[in-house]
């Protein structure tokens, strides 16, 4: 059962997180946090790491420190769709796409129907648009063109990192 004065903490923290103040935020989870331990609880919440380590990421960049509490909560409260989507976040802003997808992908495993999960999935999407709009993307013309486009891509980012500016 949570303690309420680091529930109210948490709530607070919910509210400057809502509000674009991740830096109170992260101050008010980690004081949720502060708290549950003082009283010793038997049970720590684990969103309020989850949410510090978000809160932290947003605040001052994504730090080890911030990826370790996102990760620590989501391995302890491993079915709890909001840490995985915290955790994902905080990947996403590290630049571990792949991680972040993957760890969307857990999170809609667990509640297919999110709509912040799949939102944030559909960020990251990698590929690019179609080349052509109207056709499948297995359709032979769009995957011939889109190799085209990507060695294209490739070729002039060579020549920009060759080139001495």
């Amino acid at each position: 059962m949570p303690i309420l004065s680091a529930e109210n903490q948490f709530r607070q923290g919910l509210v400057a997180l809502v509000d674009g103040d991740p830096n109170t935020a992260a101050e008010r989870f980690h004081s949720a946090i502060q708290i549950e331990r003082q009283r010793h609880a038997r049970r720590p919440q684990m969103r309020y790491l989850s949410y510090y380590g978000l809160s932290l990421a947003l605040a001052h960049g994504p730090t080890q420190e911030s990826i370790l509490a996102c990760e620590t909560a989501a391995r302890r409260d491993f079915f709890n769709p909001d840490l995985l989507l915290n955790l994902g976040k905080v990947y996403a802003l590290a630049g571990l796409t792949t991680r972040a997808l993957s760890t969307f992908e857990r999170g809609l495993a667990l509640a297919p129907s999110s709509p912040s999960l799949r939102a944030e999935l559909g960020k990251l999407d990698r590929r690019q648009p179609l080349p052509i709009g109207w056709l499948a993307r297995s359709n032979p013309a769009n995957r011939a063109l889109g190799r085209m486009r990507s060695s294209v891509q490739e070729w002039m980012l060579s020549r920009r990192t060759a080139s001495p500016s």
